[in-house]
């Protein structure tokens, strides 16, 4: 689990479920968030987070939860709505 941090300060939140697999979830600028899954080389899980824009499969929310409920906790916490 990790969170990768771009240069204008957006972060995504990454965690692993197998060294080649990863589960990215993306807070947006509108207050809403949306999680993508993935295959990735496994050599560096923060630099491979950012293949989410190209390579990520959308999750439904229901997946989404299920797969790390802890962040989606905290994302309605924080009054974040999953982005459709």
């Amino acid at each position: 689990m990790g969170v990768h941090r771009y240069p204008d300060g957006r972060e995504v939140y990454y965690m692993g479920l197998h060294r080649e697999i990863l589960v990215v979830y993306v807070p947006g600028y509108a207050n809403d968030w949306k999680a993508y899954i993935f295959p990735v080389p496994g050599m560096n899980h923060e630099q491979e987070a950012t293949l989410w824009q190209s390579k990520g499969q959308a999750l439904s929310q229901d997946q989404a939860r299920a797969l790390w409920p802890g962040i989606a906790e905290e994302f309605d916490r924080l009054g974040l709505r999953w982005r459709d």
